[in-house]
């Protein structure tokens, strides 16, 4: 059925058995590094994210200021060209 192994046969699979372990643990390690890695690369995304999210509610607040100022320009250089209007035609009814 089975054939006895010699002790050199039984030595190198001795020696294929540990260097497989060698390579396990190796690999584990590895796993171990880049789950590390990952966690950093996660906490620095949610810190970019905060900070996006920042930008955009500063952002937003700009655009309303910006808003404000054009309607006030608008308003403001509407009301002279009215004002210059209504003297026009009144200096005009003088005449």
């Amino acid at each position: 059925m089975s054939e006895p192994i010699t002790a050199s046969e039984a030595r190198q699979i001795l020696d294929v058995l540990k260097e497989v372990q060698g390579d396990m643990k190796s690999v584990k390690s590895d796993v171990q590094s880049l789950t590390v890695e990952v966690k950093v690369m996660q906490a620095e995304l949610k810190g970019l994210r905060d900070d996006l999210n920042e930008l955009r509610t500063q952002q937003r607040s700009t655009d309303g200021r910006l808003w404000v100022f054009v309607a006030g320009l608008v308003t403001l250089l509407g009301g002279s060209l009215l004002t210059g209007l209504a003297r026009l035609l009144w200096v005009r009814q003088l005449i």
